[in-house]
């Protein structure tokens, strides 16, 4: 698959799944019964696997992967601590895990954007 592709792919469902993200959280803020909506429960799953697959294949096509590139181990670990945070955010309506978890997304995007574990911080070096 070409790399550009790939790249766009990845990039957008990134995009997509943040602004689901905000979305469910004011929905669930303000109308919690909306939780039980199945819909709500399913796409951002099927949204997050799309892009795990596509990171997936980025990493392969072009040939770096977490634990050897301290980049990409950087936004792994930025990944799973906007995953923990987002999951508390919507389950308790917790506006501060809320924002660690936006954070944590923009420390993803910042690494994304640079190939460093400095995140946007290199903009300032």
């Amino acid at each position: 698959m070409d790399y550009s592709l790939l790249k766009h792919s990845h990039a957008g469902l990134a995009y997509l799944t943040i602004l689901l993200f905000v979305g469910r959280f004011v929905l669930f803020y303000f109308y919690p019964v909306l939780r039980r909506n199945k819909v709500f429960k399913i796409v951002p799953h099927v949204l997050d696997t799309l892009l795990l697959v596509f990171a997936v294949l980025l990493c392969i096509r072009i040939a770096q992967y977490p634990l050897t590139d301290n980049w990409l181990t950087a936004k792994v670990i930025g990944l799973l601590a906007y995953i923990a945070f987002a999951a508390v955010a919507i389950k308790r309506a917790s506006r501060r895990a809320f924002f660690t978890a936006v954070l944590c997304y923009l420390y993803v995007l910042g690494v994304a954007k640079s190939h460093d574990p400095l995140s946007w911080l290199t903009l300032f070096i």
